[in-house]
């Protein structure tokens, strides 16, 4: 699957698709589950705020953020998979964690309890989600 491909999709279904940060997965049936529950779509929740909490700064910083961190888990879900043991399995997931949090940390702007809030917030916040699967898009066909 190509980039472009990996992008729309994660855009599409965005609100469900990752857990908060800096999680990666535990073993390769968590990631099994995770994908299967990318593909189901969020009912919009009755009373979700309109009006954004954050400036465009902060949603710009958290797409890129977002972006490196998608890389990232593709990169250590694979890497887990191919895993011998649990052992392993369990060293690759804290190399990951360690890889998505500096991923993270790295962006200017940005840190791991904004993007979590961030990304917390767009599965609730219609509006919120609206904004970041807008810019995810363009981020894409920039």
């Amino acid at each position: 699957m190509t980039f472009r491909k990996t992008l729309a999709a994660t855009a599409s279904s965005f609100a469900i698709a990752l857990a908060a940060a800096p999680v990666l997965v535990m073993t390769a049936q968590t990631a099994s589950a995770q994908a299967e529950g990318a593909q189901t779509e969020a009912a919009p929740v009755e009373g979700a705020e309109t009006e954004l909490a954050y400036s465009a700064t902060e949603l710009d910083a958290f797409v890129a953020a977002f972006l490196e961190v998608s890389e990232l888990r593709t990169e250590y879900t694979e890497r887990l998979q191919q895993a011998s043991d649990e052992t392993e399995q369990q060293s690759i997931v804290e190399e990951g964690n360690a890889a998505i949090v500096e991923a993270i940390d790295g962006v200017e702007g940005m840190d791991v309890e904004l993007y979590s809030a961030i990304l917390d917030e767009a599965g609730t916040n219609t509006a919120l989600n609206d904004q970041v699967t807008q810019r995810l898009q363009a981020a894409s066909e920039g």
